[in-house]
């Protein structure tokens, strides 16, 4: 056997040994798939899981496991591990099927998990999805349930090319379930796919380098027309003369009056407006001005204090008696 294909069946057998040893081993982190890339002085090894913070353990105690057993398996001492997220999980048969053997495990019945399964494969874009349950589902007896939505290729290249397959186990009291998944991919491209192309609403002309001439010399055949084909028009000034005369004594003819109607707003203009006739009339506040206040009626009273200034004193009425009975008494 050549050295290139032993070289080829090695490193596809260790491919198929190391893809059942991560899904075993990273179940629980929900293994998707792996990336190989042997070379001469390593081997890298890229795993694509659901959860990443499983896949790698308490202080990457999870990676040194598999490292060591990667080792026993290839004979290679330089291994190089790498764990990343996947992008889609919904996407993939392999993450969906453990998801679903996980939910049965937990005992959740198998029917509302498939629907569910199939709610989220279908929402993520999948063109068709299957899923199968198999074994002692709800009794003893073992039986098979399928569960379908959408479009899933069976044989052929389309099968081969755009269907993910995945399989997980579930442990049961009553025994083993096996299932099942199969998803046909968004990309997917069928042989027997139409499309359908609206026709065009309008039809376009394509204009060709002969129509533009042709329209060219139609506008230099308008622009280049004989002064016999518009007709006699040649018109005197002495004509002219005598239309401007004409429309002088029409416009003389006319009255001032007819050519000037008074307008609405003219009328409207000469007829009083009502403020200044409201204007006219004395307003209330200065006929209650004319009357006199009570303050000047009571400052026209005299005050009590001159009215008895003016009144004699007692005193000099007194002098005057006194000197009244001196004089009689002298006489």
């Amino acid at each position: 056997m050549p050295n290139s294909i032993k070289s080829f069946t090695e490193r596809r057998l260790n491919q198929a040994f190391l893809d059942e040893l991560f899904a075993k081993e990273l179940a629980s982190a929900e293994y998707g798939h792996m990336i190989y890339s042997p070379s001469s002085s390593s081997t890298k090894i890229i795993l694509k899981v659901g959860r990443v913070g499983l896949a790698i353990g308490r202080r990457g105690k999870t990676i040194k496991t598999l490292s060591e057993k990667i080792k026993k398996i290839t004979g290679e001492k330089n291994i190089q591990i790498e764990v990343e997220a996947l992008e889609e999980p919904e996407a993939l048969a392999q993450v969906m099927a453990t998801r679903l053997a996980s939910s049965l495990e937990r005992g959740r019945h198998f029917r509302r998990s498939a629907y569910g399964t199939i709610r989220r494969i279908m929402s993520a874009g999948a063109l068709g999805c299957q899923i199968t349950v198999s074994g002692k589902i709800t009794s003893q007896r073992a039986r098979v349930e399928n569960f379908r939505e959408g479009f899933v290729a069976k044989t052929g290249h389309p099968a081969e090319m755009f269907v993910d397959r995945g399989y997980a186990k579930a442990k049961i009291k009553r025994g083993i379930l096996g299932v099942c998944v199969w998803i046909m991919q968004k990309d997917a491209v069928l042989p027997d796919a139409v499309e359908i192309i609206a026709e065009p609403t309008h039809t376009s002309r394509e204009i060709t380098d002969t129509d533009l001439d042709e329209e060219f010399t139609d506008l230099d055949e308008q622009e280049n027309l004989e002064p016999e084909e518009f007709g006699d028009l040649d018109i005197s000034l002495d004509d002219l003369s005598e239309l401007e005369s004409v429309e002088s004594e029409v416009d003389s003819t006319i009255p001032n009056e007819a050519t000037q109607p008074l307008t609405e707003e003219l009328v409207e203009a000469e007829a009083v407006p009502e403020e200044l006739v409201e204007a006219k009339t004395v307003p209330e506040e200065l006929v209650e001005v004319e009357a006199v206040p009570e303050e000047l009626v009571e400052v026209e009273a005299v005050p009590e204090e001159l009215v008895e200034a003016e009144a004699v004193p007692e005193e000099l009425v007194e002098a005057e008696k006194a000197a009244e009975d001196d004089k009689k008494e002298s006489k």
